[in-house]
């Protein structure tokens, strides 16, 4: 409730709030047969396209998750937990409600050494984006993670790329004034103060409307994740509550922000 007031304090701040993080989840690149790579190198390789992909998403938008993250969020001794050493990618995805999932295998090919890197959407299993290279050693697999791994993260769709959705307020001209007669400029400041306090009741009552959205969001993604089937329409759900919520805090926000410089200027 104290978050809640001071939305009141600061209203253009809250209305160019970050949407909700969406997560994306770096599994752990492995093996994909017989290879004299140590544990250390495979962790270096994974801790870079980690690092690649924080760097390639918009800061505030999205939650990279770590191998300590997923694993905390899937059940022991499930089957998700038994794949992970494997990579299944799609499948922990859905069941630790990350949005997006990488996952990437070292093999041989042709006495050189591979790395396959995969990027998928979890809700629709869709691969959004792959690279493949081959290196005579393992720093020029680091080296292609660096080259290539941006341009793999930017493959999510547009409507989840973090863009904020910007309302541009023109600011309002002076009122001409007319008669300078004080009785005028008195019923002038009267009506100002009735339509400056219906901005903010208005901009209030979004607020409201979008902090219980807020809470919504959270409902609909435990739901998600807990749906074993029906995973679009679970999301679908969450997108909603996203939109709204969204929507409600920069509508409040303007609304706010007008009430005030009406106040302000009259």
């Amino acid at each position: 409730m104290t978050h809640f007031c001071n939305i009141l304090a600061l209203p253009l701040f809250l209305a160019a709030f970050a949407y909700a993080a969406n997560t994306v989840a770096v599994l752990e690149i492995v093996p994909s047969g017989e290879m004299d790579l140590k544990l250390s190198e495979y962790r270096h390789l994974t801790d870079e396209l980690r690092t690649r992909a924080r760097e390639a998403l918009p800061q505030g938008s999205y939650t990279i998750l770590t191998r300590d993250n997923i694993m905390s969020l899937l059940p022991p001794d499930s089957e998700e937990a038994e794949c992970l050493a494997e990579s299944c990618a799609v499948e922990i995805g859905r069941a630790i409600g990350a949005e997006y999932v990488t996952q990437g295998f070292v093999g041989q090919f042709g006495g050189m050494m591979t790395l396959t890197v995969e990027f998928y959407e979890s809700i629709s299993g869709n691969l959004l984006g792959s690279f493949v290279t081959e290196s005579k050693d393992v720093m020029g697999l680091l080296n292609t993670i660096r080259e290539k791994a941006p341009d793999l993260f930017t493959r999510i769709p547009k409507s989840d790329s973090g863009e904020k959705l910007v309302v541009e307020s023109k600011p309002e001209e002076p009122p001409k004034k007319i008669d300078p007669q004080v009785e005028v400029v008195e019923k002038k400041g009267n009506a100002s103060f009735w339509v400056a306090l219906a901005l903010d009741v208005l901009g209030v009552g979004l607020f409201a409307y979008g902090y219980a959205q807020d809470m919504a969001v959270g409902d609909r993604h435990d739901e998600y994740r807990a749906s074993q089937s029906d995973f679009g329409s679970s999301w679908k759900k969450v997108e909603d509550a996203k939109t709204a919520r969204n929507v409600s805090y920069i509508a409040g926000g303007v609304f706010l922000a007008t009430g005030i410089g009406v106040h302000i200027w009259f």
